[in-house]
């Protein structure tokens, strides 16, 4: 798992809002518009560069998630373990 030097809040809200949804069509990242909700919601004052970088988070976890469904695949906590043999 990778050490974050600063920026743990951003995380933590990811965690907390849940970085994919399931629809019909399958499965997505939250919309901006959830981003903005999730943020009022909570109390959170986030900068543009905040949502941004929330949005891009979400979107390597469902990225990975679908890499995943591949039987051949790394998992992401094993990935740092390859590159150290």
């Amino acid at each position: 798992m990778v050490e974050l030097e600063a920026g743990e809040y951003l995380l933590d809200a990811v965690q907390e809002l849940g970085p994919i949804r399931s629809t019909g069509m399958g499965l997505t990242t939250p919309d901006w518009q959830e981003l903005t909700a999730f943020a009022y919601a909570n109390g959170l004052t986030l900068a543009p560069w905040e949502f941004r970088i929330i949005k891009k988070m979400c979107g390597a976890y469902l990225r990975d998630f679908r890499n995943g469904e591949a039987p051949f695949s790394i998992p992401p906590i094993d990935r740092d373990k390859e590159q150290e043999e």
